[in-house]
């Protein structure tokens, strides 16, 4: 991985709207040129392959990495657990990586996201995100002892802003 690529993590309980908002990001930062890469982890696992399909055959078979290719995309499939550094490595040729998950990886900056709905609030110590992504309110927030940067999860715009502000992108 390039030392030029930033990359930044969103952290938040299940149905907090981080994959809306990561999602809605994404489609700003495209429109004004930037090379957007994503991680996602899944605790619940995954499986791209269909019963019956040449490239689940090869991995039922014992490959070990399974390369499926057309005209418009190539997916690496490899038969193992990677690390997150290991998975960063491999990116390349994006200005910015987006990670949703890998909570427990304080050395990435991290966004911190919650929905007053889910009942939940933030996951973990407010003092360590670069920003908060949330309906909660900048008092509600005072109330909680934040007092650092805060963009509304619906107003996508300032969610860039200071994205970009904070990460240098």
């Amino acid at each position: 991985m390039s030392n030029n690529i930033k990359i930044v993590k969103f952290v938040g309980f299940s149905g907090s709207g981080k994959t809306t908002l990561i999602e809605n990001i994404i489609k700003k930062l495209k429109i004004s040129g930037l090379k957007v890469a994503t991680v996602k982890h899944d605790v619940h696992g995954l499986d791209i392959d269909k019963e019956g399909k040449d490239s689940y055959r090869y991995s039922v078979a014992g490959a070990d990495v399974s390369v499926v290719s057309t005209k418009d995309l190539t997916v690496y499939k490899i038969h193992k657990d990677l690390s997150l550094e290991e998975i960063l490595n491999n990116i390349t040729d994006v200005d910015l990586i987006i990670i949703e998950g890998y909570s427990n990886n304080e050395n990435i900056p991290s966004v911190g996201v919650a929905r007053k709905e889910t009942n939940k609030g933030f996951k973990g110590d407010l003092k360590k995100f670069i920003f908060l992504s949330s309906d909660y309110t900048r008092e509600e927030l005072s109330q909680m002892g934040y007092q650092g940067s805060f963009a509304n999860i619906n107003d996508i715009d300032e969610n860039v802003r200071l994205l970009r502000e904070l990460l240098e992108v």
